[in-house]
Protein backbone atom coordinates (compact mmCIF):
# COMPACT_ATOMS: atom_id res chain seq x y z
CA UNK A 1 0.00 0.00 0.00
CA UNK A 2 1.33 3.44 -1.17
CA UNK A 3 1.99 5.75 1.78
CA UNK A 4 -0.54 8.40 0.44
CA UNK A 5 -3.59 5.78 -0.18
CA UNK A 6 -2.21 4.84 3.87
CA UNK A 7 -2.48 8.06 4.69
CA UNK A 8 -6.24 8.75 3.18
CA UNK A 9 -7.43 5.15 4.37
CA UNK A 10 -6.27 6.45 8.22
CA UNK A 11 -7.96 9.81 7.30
CA UNK A 12 -11.37 7.82 6.65
CA UNK A 13 -10.97 5.66 9.54
CA UNK A 14 -10.39 8.39 11.65
CA UNK A 15 -13.59 10.53 10.28
CA UNK A 16 -15.72 7.54 10.51
CA UNK A 17 -15.06 6.81 13.89
CA UNK A 18 -15.84 10.35 14.63
CA UNK A 19 -19.22 10.04 12.32
CA UNK A 20 -19.69 6.88 14.99
CA UNK A 21 -19.67 9.32 18.14
CA UNK A 22 -21.93 11.74 16.93
CA UNK A 23 -24.65 9.47 15.58
CA UNK A 24 -24.50 7.31 18.86
CA UNK A 25 -24.82 10.86 20.62
CA UNK A 26 -28.10 11.45 17.83
CA UNK A 27 -29.11 8.29 19.03
CA UNK A 28 -29.35 8.86 23.04
CA UNK A 29 -30.54 12.57 22.92
CA UNK A 30 -33.68 10.99 21.11
CA UNK A 31 -34.70 9.19 24.88
CA UNK A 32 -34.08 12.74 26.43
CA UNK A 33 -36.93 14.16 24.51
CA UNK A 34 -39.84 12.37 26.04
CA UNK A 35 -38.80 13.70 29.33
CA UNK A 36 -37.16 17.45 28.93
CA UNK A 37 -40.64 19.03 29.54
CA UNK A 38 -41.10 17.42 32.74
CA UNK A 39 -37.41 17.76 34.18
CA UNK A 40 -37.83 21.53 32.76
CA UNK A 41 -41.03 22.21 34.57
CA UNK A 42 -40.09 20.58 38.16
CA UNK A 43 -36.53 21.95 37.80
CA UNK A 44 -35.14 18.33 38.64
CA UNK A 45 -31.57 16.80 37.96
CA UNK A 46 -32.28 14.53 34.36
CA UNK A 47 -30.68 11.58 36.31
CA UNK A 48 -32.54 8.97 33.09
CA UNK A 49 -30.15 11.04 30.77
CA UNK A 50 -27.51 10.25 32.60
CA UNK A 51 -27.80 6.96 33.14
CA UNK A 52 -27.94 6.99 29.04
CA UNK A 53 -25.03 8.47 29.00
CA UNK A 54 -23.62 6.12 31.24
CA UNK A 55 -24.73 3.01 29.19
CA UNK A 56 -23.41 4.29 25.98
CA UNK A 57 -19.92 5.26 27.81
CA UNK A 58 -20.13 8.72 26.80
CA UNK A 59 -18.09 10.04 29.86
CA UNK A 60 -14.98 8.94 28.41
CA UNK A 61 -15.83 10.17 25.32
CA UNK A 62 -12.49 12.72 25.56
CA UNK A 63 -10.63 10.15 27.48
CA UNK A 64 -8.04 9.07 25.22
CA UNK A 65 -8.52 5.49 23.24
CA UNK A 66 -5.31 3.87 24.85
CA UNK A 67 -6.90 4.75 28.15
CA UNK A 68 -10.45 3.18 27.48
CA UNK A 69 -12.17 6.31 26.02
CA UNK A 70 -13.56 6.86 22.91
CA UNK A 71 -11.11 9.93 22.00
CA UNK A 72 -12.42 11.89 20.45
CA UNK A 73 -11.12 15.20 19.19
CA UNK A 74 -12.62 18.68 20.13
CA UNK A 75 -14.39 19.05 16.91
CA UNK A 76 -16.43 15.68 17.22
CA UNK A 77 -17.11 16.63 20.74
CA UNK A 78 -18.55 20.00 19.58
CA UNK A 79 -20.65 17.98 16.90
CA UNK A 80 -21.95 15.35 19.53
CA UNK A 81 -22.54 18.02 22.14
CA UNK A 82 -24.81 19.59 19.54
CA UNK A 83 -26.88 16.47 19.53
CA UNK A 84 -27.33 15.93 22.97
CA UNK A 85 -28.40 19.45 23.66
CA UNK A 86 -31.02 19.00 20.56
CA UNK A 87 -32.66 16.42 22.90
CA UNK A 88 -32.37 18.30 26.42
CA UNK A 89 -30.30 21.49 26.64
CA UNK A 90 -30.02 21.35 30.82
CA UNK A 91 -28.27 17.41 30.34
CA UNK A 92 -25.91 18.81 27.24
CA UNK A 93 -24.81 21.58 29.87
CA UNK A 94 -23.89 19.45 32.50
CA UNK A 95 -22.13 16.83 30.67
CA UNK A 96 -19.98 19.63 29.12
CA UNK A 97 -19.15 20.61 33.00
CA UNK A 98 -17.91 17.05 33.19
CA UNK A 99 -16.14 17.26 29.78
CA UNK A 100 -14.63 20.51 30.92
CA UNK A 101 -12.42 18.63 33.57
CA UNK A 102 -11.53 15.61 31.49
CA UNK A 103 -11.03 16.88 28.35
CA UNK A 104 -8.12 19.33 29.53
CA UNK A 105 -6.06 16.27 30.18
CA UNK A 106 -6.24 14.41 27.54
CA UNK A 107 -4.30 17.59 25.42
CA UNK A 108 -1.23 17.53 28.11
CA UNK A 109 1.16 14.98 26.86
CA UNK A 110 3.08 14.07 29.57
CA UNK A 111 5.25 12.07 27.85
CA UNK A 112 8.66 14.02 28.45
CA UNK A 113 8.77 14.10 32.03
CA UNK A 114 6.99 11.00 33.01
CA UNK A 115 10.01 9.50 34.18
CA UNK A 116 10.39 12.67 36.53
CA UNK A 117 9.22 12.87 40.59
CA UNK A 118 7.07 15.56 39.08
CA UNK A 119 5.61 13.65 36.18
CA UNK A 120 5.03 10.54 38.11
CA UNK A 121 2.48 11.87 40.33
CA UNK A 122 1.08 13.89 37.30
CA UNK A 123 0.89 10.82 35.19
CA UNK A 124 -0.68 8.79 38.36
CA UNK A 125 -3.62 11.35 38.52
CA UNK A 126 -4.47 11.78 34.99
CA UNK A 127 -4.53 7.68 34.74
CA UNK A 128 -6.97 7.73 38.01
CA UNK A 129 -9.23 10.06 36.70
CA UNK A 130 -9.41 8.89 32.77
CA UNK A 131 -9.89 5.23 34.71
CA UNK A 132 -13.16 6.85 37.01
CA UNK A 133 -14.15 8.76 33.70
CA UNK A 134 -13.91 6.10 31.36
CA UNK A 135 -14.11 2.73 33.38
CA UNK A 136 -16.49 3.52 36.58
CA UNK A 137 -18.11 6.09 34.65
CA UNK A 138 -18.04 8.41 37.18
CA UNK A 139 -19.01 11.98 36.78
CA UNK A 140 -16.89 15.10 37.63
CA UNK A 141 -18.41 18.91 37.84
CA UNK A 142 -16.77 22.38 37.95
CA UNK A 143 -16.93 24.26 41.03
CA UNK A 144 -15.35 27.63 39.97
CA UNK A 145 -18.36 30.30 40.04
CA UNK A 146 -18.04 32.90 43.11
CA UNK A 147 -20.72 35.44 44.10
CA UNK A 148 -19.99 38.84 43.27
CA UNK A 149 -17.38 37.84 40.65
CA UNK A 150 -19.22 35.25 38.52
CA UNK A 151 -16.29 33.63 36.73
CA UNK A 152 -13.93 36.38 37.13
CA UNK A 153 -11.04 33.76 37.89
CA UNK A 154 -8.59 36.33 39.27
CA UNK A 155 -10.79 37.48 41.94
CA UNK A 156 -11.87 34.61 43.67
CA UNK A 157 -12.12 34.23 47.25
CA UNK A 158 -12.12 30.61 47.99
CA UNK A 159 -8.48 29.64 49.20
CA UNK A 160 -6.81 26.22 50.41
CA UNK A 161 -3.53 26.07 52.43
CA UNK A 162 -1.36 22.80 52.39
CA UNK A 163 -1.57 20.21 55.82
CA UNK A 164 -0.25 16.81 56.34
CA UNK A 165 -1.40 14.65 53.92
CA UNK A 166 -3.43 17.32 51.45
CA UNK A 167 -4.92 20.64 51.53
CA UNK A 168 -7.84 22.12 53.35
CA UNK A 169 -10.28 24.47 51.50
CA UNK A 170 -12.30 27.36 52.99
CA UNK A 171 -14.95 29.27 50.69
CA UNK A 172 -18.02 29.53 48.83
CA UNK A 173 -19.27 28.74 45.24
CA UNK A 174 -22.59 29.94 43.67
CA UNK A 175 -23.11 28.41 40.35
CA UNK A 176 -22.02 24.74 40.86
CA UNK A 177 -24.01 22.40 38.16
CA UNK A 178 -24.71 19.38 39.02
CA UNK A 179 -25.01 20.03 42.35
CA UNK A 180 -24.98 16.91 44.95
CA UNK A 181 -25.33 14.77 41.83
CA UNK A 182 -21.89 14.67 40.26
CA UNK A 183 -19.01 12.00 42.31
CA UNK A 184 -16.27 14.47 42.33
CA UNK A 185 -15.73 18.55 41.63
CA UNK A 186 -13.41 20.00 40.80
CA UNK A 187 -12.87 23.39 43.13
CA UNK A 188 -10.99 26.11 41.93
CA UNK A 189 -9.31 28.17 44.96
CA UNK A 190 -6.53 31.01 45.53
CA UNK A 191 -3.19 29.15 47.28
CA UNK A 192 -3.16 31.15 50.20
CA UNK A 193 0.62 30.31 50.84
CA UNK A 194 2.32 31.16 46.86
CA UNK A 195 3.62 33.98 45.95
CA UNK A 196 2.96 35.13 42.78
CA UNK A 197 2.39 38.07 40.21
CA UNK A 198 -0.35 36.00 38.24
CA UNK A 199 -3.42 34.95 40.73
CA UNK A 200 -2.19 31.63 41.81
CA UNK A 201 -5.03 29.08 41.43
CA UNK A 202 -5.22 25.77 41.68
CA UNK A 203 -8.09 22.41 40.94
CA UNK A 204 -8.82 19.83 44.06
CA UNK A 205 -10.94 17.05 43.57
CA UNK A 206 -13.48 17.47 46.14
CA UNK A 207 -15.70 13.54 46.35
CA UNK A 208 -19.58 13.93 46.90
CA UNK A 209 -20.12 12.94 50.46
CA UNK A 210 -17.34 15.08 51.76
CA UNK A 211 -18.05 15.87 55.51
CA UNK A 212 -16.84 19.87 54.86
CA UNK A 213 -19.25 20.36 52.49
CA UNK A 214 -22.41 21.43 52.53
CA UNK A 215 -25.10 22.67 49.50
CA UNK A 216 -28.19 25.35 49.50
CA UNK A 217 -30.92 24.22 47.27
CA UNK A 218 -32.00 27.65 45.71
CA UNK A 219 -32.01 26.63 41.81
CA UNK A 220 -35.48 28.17 40.45
CA UNK A 221 -34.56 30.35 37.54
CA UNK A 222 -35.60 31.06 33.90
CA UNK A 223 -34.06 28.53 31.84
CA UNK A 224 -31.74 25.87 32.54
CA UNK A 225 -33.88 24.44 34.97
CA UNK A 226 -32.84 20.93 35.04
CA UNK A 227 -29.08 21.75 36.05
CA UNK A 228 -29.02 21.33 39.17
CA UNK A 229 -27.11 24.50 39.41
CA UNK A 230 -26.75 25.41 43.59
CA UNK A 231 -24.19 27.26 46.08
CA UNK A 232 -21.68 24.95 47.56
CA UNK A 233 -19.98 25.91 50.77
CA UNK A 234 -16.53 24.81 52.25
CA UNK A 235 -15.92 24.45 55.92
CA UNK A 236 -12.60 23.25 56.43
CA UNK A 237 -12.80 20.69 53.68
CA UNK A 238 -10.09 18.32 53.49
CA UNK A 239 -8.64 17.39 49.98
CA UNK A 240 -6.13 14.25 50.13
CA UNK A 241 -2.69 15.29 48.64
CA UNK A 242 -2.92 12.99 45.86
CA UNK A 243 -6.57 14.58 44.48
CA UNK A 244 -5.02 17.76 43.81
CA UNK A 245 -5.56 17.97 40.01
CA UNK A 246 -2.57 17.08 37.26
CA UNK A 247 -0.45 17.39 40.66
CA UNK A 248 -0.14 20.89 40.38
CA UNK A 249 -0.83 24.09 42.39
CA UNK A 250 -1.07 27.87 41.27
CA UNK A 251 -0.95 27.56 37.28
CA UNK A 252 -4.62 27.44 37.16
CA UNK A 253 -5.01 30.98 35.57
CA UNK A 254 -2.70 30.78 33.28
CA UNK A 255 -3.92 27.61 31.68
CA UNK A 256 -7.57 29.30 31.54
CA UNK A 257 -5.96 32.24 29.22
CA UNK A 258 -3.73 30.45 26.83
CA UNK A 259 -6.49 27.90 26.51
CA UNK A 260 -9.94 29.04 26.81
CA UNK A 261 -11.84 26.51 24.97
CA UNK A 262 -12.52 24.43 28.06
CA UNK A 263 -14.03 26.73 29.82
CA UNK A 264 -16.11 28.54 26.68
CA UNK A 265 -15.60 26.18 24.04
CA UNK A 266 -18.17 23.29 24.77
CA UNK A 267 -20.80 26.06 24.89
CA UNK A 268 -20.49 26.93 21.29
CA UNK A 269 -21.96 23.04 20.52
CA UNK A 270 -24.48 23.39 23.06
CA UNK A 271 -26.26 26.57 21.83
CA UNK A 272 -25.67 25.91 18.05
CA UNK A 273 -27.82 22.66 19.27
CA UNK A 274 -30.73 24.73 20.35
CA UNK A 275 -30.70 26.76 16.91
CA UNK A 276 -30.91 23.53 15.17
CA UNK A 277 -33.68 21.58 16.72
CA UNK A 278 -35.65 25.68 16.77
CA UNK A 279 -35.17 25.51 13.62
CA UNK A 280 -36.39 21.92 13.15
CA UNK A 281 -39.21 22.87 14.86
CA UNK A 282 -39.84 25.75 12.69
CA UNK A 283 -39.81 23.55 9.68
CA UNK A 284 -42.00 21.18 10.85
CA UNK A 285 -44.71 23.93 11.74
CA UNK A 286 -44.66 24.92 8.68
CA UNK A 287 -44.73 22.47 6.15
CA UNK A 288 -48.27 21.24 8.84
CA UNK A 289 -50.11 24.50 9.30
CA UNK A 290 -52.12 26.22 6.29
CA UNK A 291 -52.50 30.34 5.20
CA UNK A 292 -55.61 31.09 5.94
CA UNK A 293 -58.12 31.37 3.29
CA UNK A 294 -55.92 29.93 0.56
CA UNK A 295 -55.59 26.07 2.08
CA UNK A 296 -52.02 26.51 1.31
CA UNK A 297 -48.97 24.90 3.57
CA UNK A 298 -47.14 27.65 4.91
CA UNK A 299 -44.16 26.07 3.27
CA UNK A 300 -45.28 27.38 0.26
CA UNK A 301 -45.66 31.19 1.31
CA UNK A 302 -42.87 33.33 -0.85
CA UNK A 303 -43.38 35.63 2.56
CA UNK A 304 -42.23 32.44 4.83
CA UNK A 305 -39.65 31.23 2.47
CA UNK A 306 -37.81 34.28 2.04
CA UNK A 307 -37.94 34.49 6.20
CA UNK A 308 -36.85 30.59 6.89
CA UNK A 309 -34.02 31.27 3.71
CA UNK A 310 -33.00 34.09 6.34
CA UNK A 311 -32.46 32.13 8.93
CA UNK A 312 -31.09 29.22 7.36
CA UNK A 313 -28.74 31.15 6.12
CA UNK A 314 -27.40 32.88 10.09
CA UNK A 315 -27.77 29.23 11.20
CA UNK A 316 -25.38 27.47 8.51
CA UNK A 317 -22.88 30.91 9.23
CA UNK A 318 -22.97 29.71 12.72
CA UNK A 319 -22.20 26.27 12.14
CA UNK A 320 -19.56 27.18 10.05
CA UNK A 321 -17.89 29.38 12.70
CA UNK A 322 -18.72 27.11 15.31
CA UNK A 323 -16.91 24.04 12.96
CA UNK A 324 -14.13 25.99 12.35
CA UNK A 325 -13.44 26.73 15.97
CA UNK A 326 -13.57 23.10 16.75
CA UNK A 327 -10.83 22.71 14.43
CA UNK A 328 -8.65 25.19 14.95
CA UNK A 329 -9.10 23.80 18.64
CA UNK A 330 -8.10 19.88 17.57
CA UNK A 331 -5.43 21.39 15.24
CA UNK A 332 -3.76 24.28 17.03
CA UNK A 333 -4.99 24.52 20.89
CA UNK A 334 -3.85 27.48 22.69
CA UNK A 335 -3.12 29.15 19.24
CA UNK A 336 -4.39 33.18 18.62
CA UNK A 337 -6.19 31.94 15.64
CA UNK A 338 -8.25 28.85 17.45
CA UNK A 339 -8.79 31.15 20.75
CA UNK A 340 -10.23 33.94 18.63
CA UNK A 341 -12.56 31.44 16.72
CA UNK A 342 -13.65 30.36 19.91
CA UNK A 343 -14.57 33.51 20.99
CA UNK A 344 -16.54 34.55 18.01
CA UNK A 345 -18.41 31.28 17.49
CA UNK A 346 -19.66 31.79 21.29
CA UNK A 347 -20.68 34.91 20.86
CA UNK A 348 -22.27 33.88 17.63
CA UNK A 349 -24.49 31.14 18.87
CA UNK A 350 -25.23 33.17 22.35
CA UNK A 351 -27.08 35.97 20.10
CA UNK A 352 -28.35 33.45 17.77
CA UNK A 353 -30.13 31.55 19.45
CA UNK A 354 -32.71 34.42 21.04
CA UNK A 355 -33.03 35.54 17.70
CA UNK A 356 -34.37 32.41 15.84
CA UNK A 357 -36.59 31.04 18.88
CA UNK A 358 -38.33 34.51 18.76
CA UNK A 359 -38.53 34.53 15.09
CA UNK A 360 -40.11 30.86 15.33
CA UNK A 361 -42.49 32.25 18.06
CA UNK A 362 -43.55 35.57 15.65
CA UNK A 363 -43.97 33.16 12.79
CA UNK A 364 -45.57 29.88 13.92
CA UNK A 365 -47.67 32.06 16.24
CA UNK A 366 -49.43 31.61 19.70
CA UNK A 367 -49.55 28.04 19.71
CA UNK A 368 -45.70 28.21 20.05
CA UNK A 369 -46.21 29.13 23.73
CA UNK A 370 -46.87 26.20 25.13
CA UNK A 371 -45.42 24.38 27.82
CA UNK A 372 -46.14 20.92 25.71
CA UNK A 373 -44.13 22.02 22.80
CA UNK A 374 -40.48 22.58 23.39
CA UNK A 375 -40.37 25.81 21.40
CA UNK A 376 -40.90 28.02 24.54
CA UNK A 377 -38.17 26.04 26.41
CA UNK A 378 -35.75 26.25 23.44
CA UNK A 379 -36.45 30.12 24.30
CA UNK A 380 -35.65 30.53 27.78
CA UNK A 381 -32.71 28.18 27.68
CA UNK A 382 -31.17 30.32 24.42
CA UNK A 383 -31.84 33.18 26.01
CA UNK A 384 -28.88 32.35 28.97
CA UNK A 385 -27.04 32.06 26.44
CA UNK A 386 -25.13 35.19 26.54
CA UNK A 387 -24.44 34.98 30.38
CA UNK A 388 -22.68 31.71 30.20
CA UNK A 389 -18.56 32.23 29.85
CA UNK A 390 -17.30 33.80 28.51
CA UNK A 391 -20.37 36.40 28.16
CA UNK A 392 -21.35 37.65 25.12
CA UNK A 393 -20.21 41.36 25.94
CA UNK A 394 -16.33 39.61 27.00
CA UNK A 395 -16.53 38.04 23.92
CA UNK A 396 -16.85 41.28 21.70
CA UNK A 397 -13.95 42.70 24.27
CA UNK A 398 -11.64 39.61 23.58
CA UNK A 399 -12.52 40.03 19.64
CA UNK A 400 -11.93 44.25 20.21
CA UNK A 401 -8.33 43.57 21.57
CA UNK A 402 -7.34 40.85 19.32
CA UNK A 403 -8.23 42.93 16.13
CA UNK A 404 -5.76 45.49 17.97
CA UNK A 405 -3.08 43.34 18.09
CA UNK A 406 -3.60 42.75 21.92
CA UNK A 407 -1.25 40.08 23.74
CA UNK A 408 -4.39 38.17 25.07
CA UNK A 409 -1.87 35.35 26.90
CA UNK A 410 -1.21 37.80 29.64
CA UNK A 411 -3.64 37.63 32.63
CA UNK A 412 -3.79 41.12 33.41
CA UNK A 413 -5.10 42.26 29.90
CA UNK A 414 -8.22 39.35 29.83
CA UNK A 415 -11.87 39.41 31.42
CA UNK A 416 -10.55 36.38 33.28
Amino acid sequence: MSQLKALKNSANNAHSEADKIVQLCREVAQGFKPRAEAYDRDGTFPSKNFEDIKAAGLLGMLVPKEFGGLGADFLTYTKAIEQLAMGDTSTALTFNMHNISVGSLAQINLDRIKNTEAGKAMVKFRDWMFAEAAENQKIFASAASEAGVGAKFSEFKTGYRPVDGGFVINGSKSWVSMAEHADYYIVVARAEEIESEITPLSYLVVENGNPGVTWERTWDVLGMRATSTNPMHMKDCFVPADKLFLASEGHGLLKLVREPHWTIGGYIGVYLGICQASFEFLIEQMKSKKNPGTGKSKADDPVVQHQVGELYSELLSARNAVHLAAKLVSDQPGTTDANTAIHNSKYICSELGPKITSMCIRMIGASALSKKLPLERYYRDSRCGGLMPATSDSCLSYLGQAAFGVDLTVPAKTYW
